[in-house]
């Protein structure tokens, strides 16, 4: 019999075969040191022959070299039978050793409370219990079972059965990154709370410093996150490399960082601007399923940036991304059916992709919405829902539907209630500031909500025309042609007046200089 000093090299010789990749030679250690009673040669075999790790896969091998550990008197071997059952998907036989290791103890106990938190997460060979697994989590990782740690650090990261509560799941993922030998997961974790203040003070150096350890650990999921932090700071050469690097099969984030690439060659951020090297990386983000390329790639057919200009591919493009959700995408495809672009006019299509988008919180949506009621665009002109979507719209952050929500208040003879809203519209940040003002140009003629002043209202419509707009150029040429107020006839400033409505685009403008003739 083999002393235990001996059985001791004997497990080291076999692990640096192992590592040598000399498998053959490291069984036969691993065996010798078996047969003078070390069971953990034993679980090693079991091991390589789980994973096929230079041997052929057999579980059913796995299996008998595991029972021979407990056969031995050692508890921990039905751990380690249950994940052979549990990667059989024997779930029944996983979760009855499982509950054995528990029994018995031994150094795995904790390990298989994991796999039962697991059991009854999922309803694997249990029925799904969340409250339950919870438990088991909790009992796994208060006893340093490090797998358990992030799991419960991601549950509470994800709020996932669990209010969502960044400062609990950094609690587990730093138990988890300040055990023996970390975890890369974890690790990366602590980088993204760092990076984007997830329960955490934003501190990119931080970021950094647990980024770099996730990827010292093998964790090369984690470049297009410390790519994404190189970009904040604008460093685009380091940040192009990450993203680079990231960007090859069997990356989580192969898609996204094709993506990034493609934005930095459209919009020239640390490389020479060129829509075609945009084009070419989002195409291949598209085809990996990046909803955002998608709809770049819309954007990019509908300008003829990088390609040759085509309305159709910039529809498909939107709408391929709309079904993935991409909200800005809802609403270009609702844009393409609306106004015939690239597909047939469809005001139901339109207003479908604009509800869609609506419902996810977007205000540009909720105005389309109340511009289709408004304008009764494939549906029946309805001022009242017009209403209710411009006022959503404009509690939600968007203040284009001032205007016309102005004007459906204007129809209902709430003058003051209209004033205040052209008001609020007549500002250089608003699109439809020349109606604005003309539309309280209108009132002081009318005298509707304010006192009649002629004079006022040749400031608003001067104001208005300023800004091109030929409905307030034709207006004061009415004022200027009528006289009236405080404002007198002048035939001149008429002619002048209408003359520019004219040029700007108003027939009636044309009428208007043939009576004065």
């Amino acid at each position: 019999m083999a002393s235990k000093v001996e059985t001791e090299e004997l497990i080291e010789l076999a692990n640096q075969a192992e590592l040598d990749g000399n498998v053959e030679k490291a069984i036969q250690y691993y065996n010798l040191a078996a047969d003078a009673g070390n069971t953990d040669g034993l679980a090693s075999i079991g091991l390589l022959y789980q994973y096929g790790t230079g041997v052929e896969q057999s579980y059913q091998k796995a299996i008998e070299w595991y029972q021979r550990i407990i056969d031995a008197g050692d508890v921990d071997g039905w751990y380690l039978l249950g994940t052979v059952y549990e990667d059989m998907e024997d779930y029944t036989k996983s979760v009855y050793c499982y509950e054995k290791q528990i029994e018995e103890g031994g150094n795995c106990k904790y390990t298989a409370f994991y796999g039962l938190a697991k059991a009854y997460r999922f309803g694997l060979g249990k029925e799904e219990d969340f409250p339950k697994a919870l438990d088991y989590y909790q009992r796994a990782a208060g006893n340093g079972e490090i797998a358990a740690m992030v799991d419960l650090g991601q549950l509470y990261y994800d709020g996932n059965g669990v209010k969502q509560d960044y400062i609990i799941a950094n609690y587990w993922f730093e138990k988890a990154a300040n055990s023996y030998n970390g975890n890369h997961l974890a690790f990366g974790h602590l980088g993204e709370a760092y990076h984007h203040g997830l329960g955490k003070e934003v501190n990119y150096d931080k970021a950094k410093e647990y980024y770099g350890k996730a990827l010292e650990a093998g964790e090369e999921n984690i470049l297009f996150w410390y790519g994404e932090i190189y970009y904040d700071e604008e460093q685009y050469g380091e940040a192009l490399d990450c993203f680079r690097r990231a960007a090859v099969e069997g990356n989580q984030f192969q898609a996204e960082a094709e993506n990034k690439i493609g934005m930095m060659y459209q919009f020239g951020e640390g490389v020479e601007e060129d829509f075609g090297k945009a084009v070419e990386w989002y195409q291949k983000a598209a085809n990996n399923g990046n909803a955002a390329a998608m709809r770049a790639l819309g954007a990019m057919y509908s300008r003829g940036d990088g390609v040759e200009q085509d309305a159709g591919h910039s529809a498909y493009w939107s709408l391929q991304a709309a079904k993935l959700g991409d909200v800005i995408a809802m609403n270009n495809i609702g844009y393409c059916y609306g106004n015939g672009e690239g597909v047939e006019q469809d005001y139901v299509a339109a207003l479908a992709w604009y509800m869609r988008a609506a419902d996810c919180g977007d205000e540009d949506a909720m105005n389309e919405i109340g511009d289709i009621y408004y304008f009764g665009n494939g549906v029946e002109k309805d001022y009242s829902i017009a209403k209710e979507w411009f006022e959503k719209a404009i509690a939600a952050g968007n203040e284009t539907p001032l205007m016309p929500l102005g004007t459906i208040f204007y129809y209902n003879d709430d003058f003051d209630k209209a004033m205040e809203l052209y008001l609020k519209a007549a500002n250089d940040e608003n699109t439809y500031q020349h109606i604005a003002e003309a539309r309280i140009g209108d009132l002081y003629v009318e005298g509707s909500g304010v006192e009649q002043d002629m004079a006022k209202a040749v400031e608003w419509y001067e104001k208005s025309a300023a800004h091109g707009y030929a409905t307030a150029m034709l207006s004061l040429g009415d004022i200027y042609c009528d006289g009236g107020g405080n404002v007198k006839q002048d035939l001149t400033k008429a002619k002048e007046w209408y003359e520019k409505a004219k040029d700007a685009g108003s027939e009636d403008a044309e009428q208007r200089l043939a009576d004065l003739s």
